[in-house]
């Protein structure tokens, strides 16, 4: 079933803790610490499949979570890092944080990956600990926490050609009679429900060398922009197309005002759409009466509209079933293609950075009071705490020494701490 914008939950999996063991044999009674490190948790990848065309799954799978990975365990063994979770979905498909609407990817191409959520760290088990002068060290790491995201998958056909108009004008029967797709095809609005993709072979119309892929959009109407009946579900996949063949119908009383109409609500969902090249086509050549003043009309309409961009002032009149003025269509439609290229859009690392681990070299901690209380932010340091079990007197003895030989104790006691009071690092509370 066709579905092209869902919104899931993503969790990554959470790591395993470390252990606290000692080895215990009947020869080696003090074997000393074996705890192993825990497993890293999995991380959430979304990559573009060719042979995914929707996003339906996730209509039922709208929560998604990795595996948490493996606890230590003793003799020193580290815990299995869990398998990271890949969301396959079509090429074309855009990635935004629900939360904040920013774009995270646009994955325009095929075997494209990208990491939305990242699995944490798991903890150090005890035997890690062990030193010059702390032989028999009580301290393990609990694991970390992996990130969580909503996001909105919004998928947009990639075709180079977009046919657009009111409804029932020929766009499908266009679209079956040039290319081997099958769309829907009968005699009232709305036959095209969702958007249809086909292949035009170029050399069956003429054109050595040269195919292209050509999209039906469900017909727009009045106020599809806002809401209104198909369009403004599917606006979204006119933006992909470089070049839009605008079907009137022949059989229309005001050729001038179906193609207003059409334009205004192209404008309204995104202005860039009208900067597209347009031909202009009439349909149904062999159903119509004559057409000819309605056509004079237009023909001096088009020579006036300053803002879009129209391939050719003297529409091209056809009929798909009797494949009148196709074949002059598809090359019009072929030398625009190759005569317009779309600009390239380069990525910077900026746009990168959204799913690019943090870098916590150099990172400051900072010291902030409130009320009672005293807040520690810092990326390396908020990454110990969320490692800490403050329940283990010997964990958290080992974190208050990291935040002595990082400098936060000393910024502590400047800005007054005192044993009793309470700090707060990384969402956990706890008292020097």
């Amino acid at each position: 079933m066709f579905c092209d914008n869902v919104t899931i939950k993503l969790t990554a999996g959470k790591g395993g803790d470390g252990l606290v063991s000692f080895l215990h044999e009947k020869y080696r009674e003090k074997g000393g610490p074996d705890g192993g490190n825990g497993g890293k948790g999995g991380s959430i990848f979304i990559v573009t499949d060719v042979s995914t065309n929707t996003l339906y799954d996730y209509k039922t799978k709208s929560r998604l979570k990795a595996d948490n990975g493996e606890n230590g365990k003793r003799r020193a063994k580290a815990g299995v890092g869990a398998d990271d979770l890949y969301i396959k979905v079509p090429v074309g498909t855009v990635v935004y944080d629900e939360e904040t609407n920013e774009r995270i990817f646009d994955l325009t191409g095929e075997k494209q990956a990208v990491l939305v959520v990242r699995g944490g760290d798991g903890g150090y088990g005890n035997a890690h600990f062990i030193s010059s002068v702390r032989q028999a060290p009580q301290v393990a790491e609990i694991g970390e926490k992996g990130e969580e995201k909503t996001v909105r998958l919004e998928m947009k056909l990639i075709a180079d050609v977009g046919l657009v108009g009111l409804p029932n004008v020929g766009k499908s029967t266009l679209l079956s009679v040039v290319s081997a797709a099958k769309p829907k095809i009968a005699n009232y609005p709305f036959t095209t429900l969702v958007p249809n993709l086909g292949v035009v072979d170029g050399p069956r119309f003429g054109i050595e060398g040269f195919s292209f892929i050509i999209a039906d959009i469900p017909g727009l109407i009045e106020g599809a922009s806002e809401g209104r009946g198909l369009g403004d579900d599917f606006l979204r996949h006119v933006e992909r197309t470089r070049v839009l063949v605008h079907i009137i119908d022949s059989m229309s009383q005001d050729f001038v005002k179906d193609f207003d109409d059409i334009n205004k609500e192209l404008k309204a969902f995104n202005e860039d759409l009208i900067q597209k090249p347009q031909i202009v086509v009439l349909s149904k050549a062999d159903l119509s009466v004559d057409f000819s003043e309605n056509l004079k009309s237009l023909k001096t309409h088009l020579k006036k509209v300053k803002k879009i961009q129209i391939i050719n002032q003297e529409p091209i009149v056809i009929s798909a079933p009797t494949h009148q003025g196709i074949k002059e269509l598809m090359s019009v439609v072929a030398k625009t293609l190759k005569d317009y290229h779309p600009e390239e859009v380069v990525m910077t690392a900026e746009d990168y950075k959204v799913f690019t681990p943090a870098d916590l070299v150099g990172d400051k901690p900072s010291v902030k009071k409130e009320g009672d209380k005293f807040i520690v932010t810092g990326a390396k340091i908020e990454k110990f705490a969320r490692k800490t079990d403050f329940n283990n007197p010997h964990a958290k003895a080992r974190f208050i020494d990291i935040m002595k030989k990082t400098g936060v104790l000393k910024e502590l006691e400047k800005k007054g701490a005192k044993p009793s009071s309470e700090i707060e690092v990384s969402g956990k509370k706890f008292k020097l």
